[in-house]
């Protein structure tokens, strides 16, 4: 394996860590409001330090994370959700669309030419898409979150979360 796609996978995979852990940090809050509204604030501080990293949590602080949070989670949680669904229904574009007349669509006539040119755009719009909108979103998802702890260092896994280059 040469240098060169060593390195394109490494980002693919830090593209696909960052927008799996930012499209499930409205969930992930979720689950730490309910725990703390349930009456379980110290396995919410917990749960919280362990999602998103960070050390000084409390009952209160993770409400604060969910609540000031949820425009970011929210829409980084809409983000990904569609890439996710688009990404199933472009690269499976023959499971979907092969009762149809496909000889007319974008890279017809054959299916072969209209999946291959459907994959190919929407490989590009995914890595469009994961690379900057869906790590700008987690930034601030981050920056939130570090704010709300006791700002100190976050954990090794929350680091990994939005790598420095972008």
């Amino acid at each position: 394996m040469s240098p060169i796609h060593r390195q394109v996978s490494a980002d693919i995979r830090a593209d696909v860590r960052v927008a799996v852990r930012a499209g499930l940090a409205l969930p992930a809050a979720a689950v730490g409001a309910v725990l703390v509204l349930a009456g379980r604030p110290g396995r919410a501080t917990r749960w919280q330090a362990r999602v998103s990293g960070g050390r000084g949590w409390t009952g209160g602080r993770v409400l604060a994370r969910a609540a000031l949070g949820l425009p970011l989670d929210a829409l980084a949680l809409l983000v990904t959700g569609y890439a996710l669904f688009n990404s199933v229904r472009n690269f499976g574009y023959p499971l979907w669309y092969l009762g149809t007349d496909y000889h007319q669509a974008w890279g017809g006539p054959t299916m072969a030419g209209v999946w291959a040119v459907h994959a190919t755009g929407w490989a590009l719009c995914l890595f469009l898409l994961l690379r900057w909108p869906v790590r700008w979103i987690a930034r601030g998802q981050r920056a939130l979150t570090v704010r709300l702890s006791d700002g100190g260092s976050p954990s090794p896994a929350a680091r990994v979360a939005v790598p420095a280059t972008a």
